[in-house]
């Protein structure tokens, strides 16, 4: 007896192990005889270090604080300190500021208030035309006045007297900026480090000086870069489908009303925000990039009950079309009251300028060029001239003529039916974008003893690049290029939403840029370019978060993790002596 139970036992040992040997995983192939090239090794490195590993979206918490508040707290100092900088006036600021009762002190010549800045603005009342759009009197809007209303209230509170210093603005701008960081630590998926790197690069966009400036300045500038990076943190929020859905795209919502209402300019952000409403995100409840319970089990939608099944169709057409079509068109709306409260005298300055200052200076043949508008060929001696000019078209006894003749649409159909001056266009826009920093007007306080119009220059890595990209701007264009094809590479492979941030960030440049070809032309194009230098600057720290995601390659390690979790559960159960026997 004690023979057949050994001998029992030796059987049921040999078919275990054969059942082990023939379930048992094959063992992955070495790659120590093929050694590891320079690049690979770099490369995973840099994934293990800075990579983003898993694409999971969970709170920062503490990180996410820390991360925001040293944002504001380098920004500060960055601007005040050893000695204030900021962004001179060249004129534009008084229309904005004045509403809140206040007049700048500088010096009346043009010439003399342009080379240093002047932050303090006192209190003062306005009548008549002396306060609004210059020339007409017509009130200015701009999301930009709630920082300057709430550097006013700060103004005091610092021992800056009365009125406003757009110092206390700088510092308002600075504390939003940090929130602002904190949450996109928040929303951006992977581990912690890789979120921080990504706030980083982010903070030196906004810390040079070319972006910074602008938040010690009465310009409306600021609201459009701080707006453009809350849109960026709520479609985030929104694609990675965390939380109530109307909440999520309430917030898209109100940042984009924020950003368009900066400036005129700023209403080209629609379309591509209509584009990242419609481009839905994952389900909600799963890893970023990771399929839901349907998608991984087709038959599940099957088992599920009919009322269930039809209730979730619904809500899933809420939520995937009703919700965000709604979104778009009061976005929309907004946008359409904006540009219809705007003064009346900028439309006219911006078509002027767009015929006068663009269109016919820059053309081969001005006279065709003005039959094909339906002007006067005497309008060809006002060609380069601006509305305050001594030739300007103004003076001209048929001015009435290009009033009843030129509109937008009419210059873009211009263009389209000439694209060869489109191409043109193109390339001095281009050139202007990486031209950003503003030679005519200082950056330092008159007391600082510091040159006229200097400028500063304290951490001028955008400008660097942006400098050096100039001597050869098919490579911006390639870089705008890159970002697009791998922003569509990532959000389609990984089904991340930073893939979807890349894409839409990089057509809302080229759409801004397009805008301010089309109406502010070559007039002070400079500063006008400065939001689509921006937006073009934010590409930068979204391509190194793209080419982290594509080189470390989460998605292999989770299902490289999943399997390994299987087989030690097959092994498991293998080991078992119930399942042996």
């Amino acid at each position: 007896m004690g023979e057949t139970g050994s001998g029992s036992t030796t059987h049921v040992k040999v078919a275990a192990d054969k059942a082990q040997e023939t379930f048992a995983p094959s063992p992955v192939r070495s790659r120590k005889g093929r050694g590891i090239s320079p690049v690979r090794a770099v490369a995973g490195y840099v994934s293990k270090t800075l990579g983003p590993g898993e694409l999971r979206v969970a709170g920062a918490g503490t990180a996410g604080i820390i991360a925001g508040l040293a944002a504001a707290i380098l920004m500060v100092i960055r601007l005040l300190f050893p000695e204030p900088v900021g962004m001179g006036d060249q004129g534009d600021g008084h229309r904005l500021v004045c509403s809140l009762g206040v007049m700048n002190v500088r010096p009346w010549d043009y010439t003399a208030f342009t080379q240093y800045l002047y932050p303090s603005w006192i209190p003062h009342q306005f009548y008549g035309e002396g306060c609004g759009a210059n020339g007409s009197g017509e009130p200015y809007y701009s999301s930009q006045l709630l920082f300057l209303w709430l550097g006013k209230l700060l103004t005091p509170i610092l021992g800056w007297g009365p009125g406003l210093d757009t110092r206390a603005v700088g510092i308002v701008c600075c504390i939003v900026f940090g929130l602002l960081i904190t949450a996109l630590v928040n929303v951006l998926p992977g581990r912690i480090s890789f979120r921080v790197l990504i706030a980083a690069l982010v903070t030196g966009v906004m810390a040079d000086g070319i972006f910074a400036d602008f938040f010690v300045s009465p310009y409306s500038e600021p609201a459009a870069f701080l707006g453009t990076l809350a849109v960026s943190v709520a479609l985030l929020h929104y694609w990675n489908a965390s939380g109530p859905r109307w909440l999520a795209v309430l917030m898209v919502v109100l940042s984009t009303v924020f950003t368009i209402s900066a400036k005129t300019q700023t209403v080209s952000w629609l379309p591509v925000i209509a584009l990242a409403l419609l481009w839905q995100p994952g389900t909600r409840g799963t890893l970023d990039g990771e399929p839901d319970a349907v998608e991984r089990d087709p038959s599940a939608r099957g088992n599920a009950p009919k009322s269930t099944a039809g209730r979730g169709g619904l809500r899933r057409r809420w939520r995937t079309l009703v919700l965000p079509a709604t979104a778009v068109l009061v976005i929309g709306v907004f946008s359409v009251a904006f540009i219809g409260a705007q003064p009346k005298r900028f439309s006219e300055l911006n078509l002027y300028n767009a015929v006068f200052v663009e269109l016919l200076p820059n053309s081969p043949t001005p006279e065709e060029d003005l039959r094909w508008l339906g002007l006067d060929q005497s309008f060809i001696n006002a060609m380069g001239t601006t509305v305050a000019s001594s030739r300007s078209a103004v003076y001209n006894p048929l001015y009435h003529q290009f009033a009843e003749e030129i509109s937008l649409g009419k210059i873009a159909v211009f263009y389209i039916t000439h694209p060869e001056r489109l191409i043109n266009m193109g390339e001095r826009g281009i050139t202007a974008m990486l031209t950003p920093e503003l030679g005519y007007v200082g950056s330092y306080m008159e007391s600082a003893n510091h040159e006229p119009y200097e400028k500063e220059r304290r951490f001028p890595v955008v400008l660097g690049l942006f400098s050096a990209m100039k001597a050869v701007p098919v490579a911006f264009v390639g870089v705008q290029l890159l970002t697009i094809l791998l922003g569509f590479a990532v959000a389609v492979r990984k089904r991340s939403a930073i893939g979807r941030l890349a894409v839409v960030m990089a057509l809302g440049c080229w759409l801004q840029f397009w805008a301010v070809m089309l109406t502010e032309g070559q007039s002070e194009i400079y500063k006008h370019m400065i939001i689509a230098g921006f937006m073009a600057a934010l590409c930068g720290p979204l391509l190194v978060a793209l080419i982290s995601i594509l080189a470390s390659d989460p998605q292999a390690r989770l299902s490289q993790k999943r399997r390994a979790r299987r087989s030690k559960a097959q092994d498991r159960t293998l080991r078992d002596p119930a399942v042996s026997a």
